[in-house]
Formats: structure tokens, C-alpha cells, sequence
């Protein structure tokens, strides 16, 4: 892609732009902010809450709108939510009342909470203190509130496919369902993903699908990489990712802030990066 095309890079954030310990490199930051110096629109789309991303997008230091629970929820570079869409609540209530084997987790997200009944610890190592966190709560007290988005969380991955063929035949023409990673069953409204909401996002800066670049890692990235004018795959992707995207190019792992490189590489930023990218 002729990088005067790009006017436009959006990234996720986990197994994406952030490392491995699912923090921002130095070596990122200074890219992405050299980047955007450049006048290149640096977006994030991200299964995390808007609330969680924007204090990303603040240690980043950019200006950048933020695609959010998959597409549910869309924040303008001055963090105001210019787009929301919710699930009715009796189809919440019914996704909800599912019963599940020990070790599987109920969340919601719904306006500026993140929402748990009980907390587990399979986030416990993608938050620092002072980190945007869930709040706990009995979920009957919150069902008329608008939901944007229920997920399923298991460290046993098979303990989420039945839940998710469950929610499919039930409510398959109200939510879409997908896998941000192995350990994360997302439910959000039918039509929502990341694909659309970039689609609907670059309409604020005048700018088309094919002027856009995208890096994304997990089944949820299926639609931004497909609507783009190019979709990276990380090297660490979801098999059945790369097994659904065999055309895409394929770069670098996020442990060794590939996204970065590979924007480094497109633009000819070497000079205008102050710190090293991880070997």
C-alpha cells in the first residue's frame, strides 16, 4: 500500500499495540505520537470499555478517536461518546440467566461502569493500579440500564462454546458473539463490530476504507481487517483468525511492538523516534 495513501492507522490494544505484560512499550508511544505529528489519524478499536481506553489513549499523549466495546460505543478525541448502541434488556436478561459451570464469569458493560457480579482473575494481569476497573453489583438491580455490550470470561475456553452456541440459537438475530480471545466470549448488538464502526467513524474526517491501514489480532478484529484498505495480522493472532484471513499479511508479535515497527517501516520514522523497539 503506497504509504501517501494512508491518512488513517487504527490498532487494537491486547496482543496488539500493547506488549505482552499488556502495557505500552516507550518505543510505541513515541511512534504513535510521531505518527500523528505527521497528520496521520491514529485511531484505537478495542473489545475494552471506552472509560479503560481513553486512559490508554491518555499515555499515548494523541489525539484519537476510540472505537470501543467492539464497535458498541464510539468516543470523539475529546473522550464524548458520539455513538452507543445497546441490547434490549429483556435479551440481556435472558443472556444473563444462563447458567454456567464454576469458573465462568459474568460482565456487562453499560455507560461508564464495567459491571461484575463476583470478580475473577482473568484480567488480573492487564490492569496497573490505578487502571480503570469493574465495578461489583447484582445485575437484577441494573437490567433496565443500557447495556452496550455482555461478556463471558473462563480460563477453560471450552467452558464459553456452548454458552455461545446457546446465545446464537436463542438471540442470533439480536447480538452478534464473538471471541476477543480464547478466555472472552463478547455479546454485543446485532450489527455491531469494529468493521462497521470504522466505517462510520472515518465519515468525521472525510477519509475512505481503502486510505486506511488496520492491526488487529483476535477473532473480534475479523471485520476491521476486511473493511480496511490493508489489515494486518499480528504474528500471535487467533489461528482461526489467520485461517479466515489467509490472504492478509502477517507481521511481528506484540511482545516485540511490531505494530510500531511496522508503522515505523510505512512512514520512515526511523529519525524521529527518540527509543528502541524491542528485539
Amino acid at each position: 500500500m503506497n504509504q501517501t495513501r494512508i491518512k488513517a492507522v487504527i490498532s487494537d490494544l491486547d496482543g496488539t499495540l500493547l506488549n505482552s505484560e499488556h502495557t505500552l512499550s516507550e518505543y510505541s508511544k513515541s511512534v504513535v505520537k510521531a505518527l500523528s505529528e505527521q497528520g496521520v489519524h491514529f485511531m484505537i478499536a478495542t473489545g475494552r470499555h471506552h472509560m479503560d481506553a481513553s486512559k490508554i489513549r491518555e499515555k499515548l499523549g494523541v489525539e484519537a478517536y476510540l472505537i470501543t466495546a467492539n464497535g458498541a460505543t464510539v468516543a470523539n478525541k475529546e473522550g464524548e461518546l458520539i455513538f452507543q448502541a445497546t441490547i434490549r434488556p429483556e435479551v440481556v436478561k435472558d443472556i444473563l440467566d444462563i447458567p454456567v459451570e464454576k469458573g465462568v464469569f459474568k460482565n456487562i458493560y453499560q455507560g461508564e461502569h464495567w459491571l461484575m457480579e463476583e470478580s475473577d482473575k482473568i484480567f488480573d494481569t492487564y490492569y496497573q493500579e490505578g487502571d480503570f476497573q469493574y465495578t461489583l453489583c447484582r445485575f437484577v438491580e441494573r437490567i433496565e440500564h443500557p447495556t452496550n455490550k455482555v461478556f463471558f470470561t473462563a480460563f477453560d475456553h471450552n467452558k464459553l462454546i456452548s454458552i455461545a452456541d446457546q446465545i446464537i440459537k436463542t438471540h442470533g438475530d439480536e447480538v452478534e458473539v464473538t471471541f476477543s480471545m480464547p478466555e472472552c466470549l463478547e455479546i454485543m448488538p446485532k450489527g455491531v463490530n469494529k468493521g462497521a464502526a470504522i466505517l462510520e467513524t472515518i465519515k468525521h474526517f472525510d477519509i475512505v476504507a481503502d486510505e486506511v491501514i488496520a492491526f488487529g489480532d483476535g477473532l473480534n478484529d475479523l471485520e476491521m481487517l476486511q473493511v480496511v484498505g490493508k489489515g494486518y495480522l499480528m504474528g500471535n493472532a487467533n489461528i482461526l483468525l489467520k485461517e479466515k484471513l489467509p490472504n492478509h499479511e502477517v507481521i511481528g508479535k506484540n511482545a516485540d511492538d511490531a505494530v510500531a515497527k511496522q508503522i515505523v517501516k510505512l512512514f520512515g520514522l526511523e529519525d524521529k523516534v527518540p527509543y528502541k523497539a524491542a528485539i
